[in-house]
């Protein structure tokens, strides 16, 4: 990008403001990078005059797209409204990013995938969602190389977790301190990512030189939801969170009937983005997340 090569203030909008990820992005700005943070309140992404006049306003040398419709069961009889934010929204940010020169990172999924290989999904793998959340982010994704194919690049994640919003970890240690016994699918298997080390490498993506179209980011390591909650159980009762006794009994999908089909197995397999940052073990990672929790347990 022109701009990094003449300024030493990286100029980024994040869209996504009140989503986890967008917080942590807030938590882990870079010196070198300034930044503002817009919710729907702010920039109705889904109106392109509204990105159009935000975008010859304010002269951003970055957007990062945090932002997206992600109800995975809702999606399936809201349709229009997850495609409006997961593919048309995408299409026109990414038009009038390339208009401008702007560069452009996108946060997509790995619920890409059907789930029926036995190793981690790789960059180059052949796209084949289940589900209508994962045919909108597909969507987007063929969008944004449509109309943006130069200067942008799409972040596959998965499993994202925080000290911030709503996510597993969160939901799980409430229900962990308010009852004994939990329910937690023990056949869907894939790799947890921390938010905060997310944010951390999309923002040294902000500055390569130049990116490559995909990138595959989570934290290493491949886990069940059962084995992740029963770890957050193990972590929360070591950290004081969980005093009383909790039992965690693994259950098949097929006993816990969802509107949206998930993918049985989609782990990420991240070895190309290791050459820009190392990713930790998604243990580690959970236990330094659950520390900033008992720091804020107040909020829950």
């Amino acid at each position: 990008m022109s701009t990094q090569a003449n300024s030493t203030k990286l100029k980024a909008l994040v869209i996504g403001r009140h989503g986890q990820l967008a917080q942590a992005l807030h938590a882990t700005i870079p010196a070198g990078i300034t930044a503002k943070f817009y919710g729907r309140s702010q920039l109705d992404i889904r109106s392109p005059d509204q990105i159009e006049d935000l975008l010859e306003k304010q002269q951003f040398d970055l957007v990062i797209n945090a932002s997206g419709y992600t109800a995975v069961d809702a999606a399936e009889s809201h349709t229009v409204d997850a495609f409006a934010l997961n593919h048309l929204a995408v299409k026109r940010l990414a038009i009038s990013s390339q208009k401008r020169g702007i560069r452009l990172i996108h946060i997509s999924s790995d619920y890409l995938f059907d789930g029926e290989q036995t190793k981690p999904y790789r960059i180059d793998d052949i796209p084949k969602p289940i589900n209508v959340y994962g045919r909108s982010k597909l969507a987007g994704e063929q969008a944004l190389v449509e109309y943006h194919p130069s200067n942008s690049t799409v972040v596959r994640s998965a499993w994202l977790y925080s000290p911030f919003g709503n996510n597993f970890v969160k939901t799980m240690l409430r229900l962990m301190i308010q009852v004994q016994q939990l329910k937690v699918i023990d056949d869907q298997f894939g790799t947890p990512t921390s938010a905060t080390e997310l944010a951390q490498f999309i923002w040294q993506l902000a500055t390569q030189d130049t990116l490559s179209p995909i990138y595959h980011w989570s934290d290493s390591g491949i886990t069940s939801w059962f084995e992740f909650a029963s770890q957050i159980e193990l972590l929360g009762r070591a950290q004081g969170l969980i005093t009383n006794p909790v039992i965690i009994h693994p259950v098949h999908t097929r006993d816990y009937p969802a509107a949206a089909t998930r993918p049985r197995f989609s782990p990420l397999d991240c070895q190309q983005s290791q050459a820009i940052r190392i990713a930790k073990p998604w243990q580690e990672n959970l236990n330094d997340v659950i520390q900033a929790i008992k720091r804020q347990a107040k909020e829950f």
